[in-house]
Formats: structure tokens, C-alpha cells, sequence
């Protein structure tokens, strides 16, 4: 059985579903809220079902930081957006939108959850121990890190000082910048993961990138409020829903960038450890 919110969270997926096709006012304006709050109140009770304990269930108080910082998360990219004009929106209303930004982190923290959960990927890191049983340690001296961290800032400036270029690096930069930041003040590093032995993790946040972007651009084609591509040239010809095919390989980065942002700002907020979301 599922916890009762689950069944909460199928009920609205349902009801938003529907509505895609009768577009009944006012509900239509508020399809992001619904669908995504629904499918996360599912996920996290889907974990709960397989691990007896869930973000929301025994985590609550940090599953509300991953919705207040959410907000602030997703502004980096419209901050980007205004230098690249990378996309644009139609029929949205402004507090609706706002409210549309909290789900985002809590939605690709969730599904990194699950995943978790049902231990994805798992096999390569017993295959990746059994070559190398006594592990790697670092792999990158402290002045390799801080010049990593100086490389990445400079990757995560490029939409702002070369907007014509700056598309490639809207959903890289800030990955190549927070990952050896957080790896140079010892808070999780995706890269110093793989590289001591559990590259599972990366897999696992891949994944949640691809599953959220494909739900992201279904229910966006779908809705009465969306979002609009403008990508350049031949980019944009082949298309999966309203997302050029080539698209999609930003959700990767999106999901690591998700994760390390909320893992950074966690750790100056709780102590001790959240086996649901930890690498």
C-alpha cells in the first residue's frame, strides 16, 4: 500500500491529465503545480513503499528547504535566459509561474531518490571495487581543485559575457563550477564519487535528468501555459515533443547542478546524514 498522499499525487496527475484536453478554467493556468506536485507526493510515496521511510515522511523539514530553494535555483536560468534568449513563455500568470519553480528541485531530488531506492546502477560499483579493491583516494590535488573551481566559474560566466555562445553552457557551467567547489570544501562531489568507486551515482543522477526531462516536455506540449524554444539553426529541426532532440542532453548536467546545489546549501543548514539523497 501506498501512503495516502500517493494516491493523492495519481489523483492529481489524473485530473491534470484530463485537463490538458478540456483546458477547464481556472485548473488549466495551474497545470505545472498540479501535475508535478502530484507526481512528487506518487515518487515519495513510492519510496516509502520500497525503503519504509521517504523524504517527505521522515524528512519533512528538508523536503520544504528543497522547495524554498528551488526558487532561487531555477532564477539562475532565467538570469541566463535574459543574455541568450534561449526560450520564452506563453499564458503564463506571474505567481502561478513562481509557484511552477518550486518543483523543480524537490521533482529531480525525488526521482534521485527512487532510484536510489531501487539501487540503479549498483552492479558497476561492484564491478568498478573488484578491479580496484583498495579505491583511488583523490584524484585531484588541492591546486588542481582550485583551478577547477577557477575554470568552472569562468564556464558558468560564458552566457553573460558571450551570449552568442552561451547557450552550450547554460546547463554545464554551473556544474563545472559547484561540482570542484564542493569538492575543495569536502561537501559531496559528484566527480570525487565516481572516482573512488561509485560512478552508480552518476548514472542515477543521469537517469533522474532524462526522466524529468522527458516528463518536463510532455506535460509542457500538453499544457495551456508553456514554455517556447528558440534554438539556432539546425538545432532545432528534430524534435521530441516541443524540445529539439539535442535538447535533452541538458537535463544530464540539469540534474547534477539540482542536486549539488541543494547538497551545498544542506549542509549549512542540517547536520548528519539523509541516506535517501546521499551520494
Amino acid at each position: 500500500m501506498l501512503k495516502p498522499y500517493g494516491y493523492l499525487g495519481l489523483v492529481l496527475i489524473l485530473l491534470a491529465e484530463i485537463n490538458f484536453s478540456l483546458k477547464v478554467m481556472p485548473f488549466a493556468s495551474w497545470y505545472i503545480v498540479i501535475v508535478w506536485y502530484g507526481f512528487i507526493l506518487f515518487v515519495d510515496s513510492l519510496v516509502y513503499r520500497i525503503r519504509g521511510r521517504s523524504l517527505i515522511s521522515t524528512y519533512p523539514k528538508e523536503f520544504l528547504l528543497m522547495i524554498l530553494v528551488s526558487l532561487p535555483f531555477w532564477l539562475i536560468f532565467e538570469l541566463y535566459n535574459l543574455f541568450t534568449l534561449s526560450w520564452y513563455y506563453l499564458n503564463y500568470v506571474w505567481y502561478v509561474h513562481l509557484l511552477d519553480f518550486t518543483t523543480i528541485v524537490p521533482a529531480v531530488l525525488e526521482t534521485f531518490s527512487l532510484l536510489n531506492a531501487l539501487e540503479i546502477g549498483k552492479k558497476f560499483d561492484r564491478v568498478r571495487k573488484a578491479m580496484h579493491p583498495q579505491g583511488k583516494g583523490k584524484l585531484f590535488g588541492v591546486n588542481a581543485i582550485r583551478l577547477l573551481v577557477v575554470l568552472g566559474a569562468i564556464a558558468a560566466m560564458v552566457p553573460f559575457i558571450a551570449p552568442g555562445l552561451g547557450f552550450m553552457f547554460i546547463w554545464i557551467g554551473l556544474f563545472l563550477f559547484l561540482d570542484p567547489l564542493s569538492y575543495l570544501i569536502g561537501r559531496p562531489s559528484v566527480v570525487e564519487k565516481v572516482g573512488s568507486g561509485t560512478p552508480s551515482v552518476l548514472l542515477r543522477l543521469f537517469l533522474s535528468g532524462i526522466i524529468m526531462g522527458l516528463l518536463w516536455e510532455l506535460w509542457n506540449y500538453q499544457a495551456y501555459p508553456k514554455w517556447v524554444y528558440s534554438f539556432p539553426g539546425a538545432a532545432s529541426s528534430i524534435k521530441l515533443f516541443a524540445m529539439p532532440l539535442l535538447g535533452y542532453l541538458g537535463y544530464l548536467p540539469f540534474a547534477l547542478e539540482a542536486f549539488l546545489f541543494y547538497a551545498l546549501l544542506r549542509s549549512f543548514v542540517f547536520r548528519g546524514h539523509n541516506e535517501l539523497i546521499s551520494i
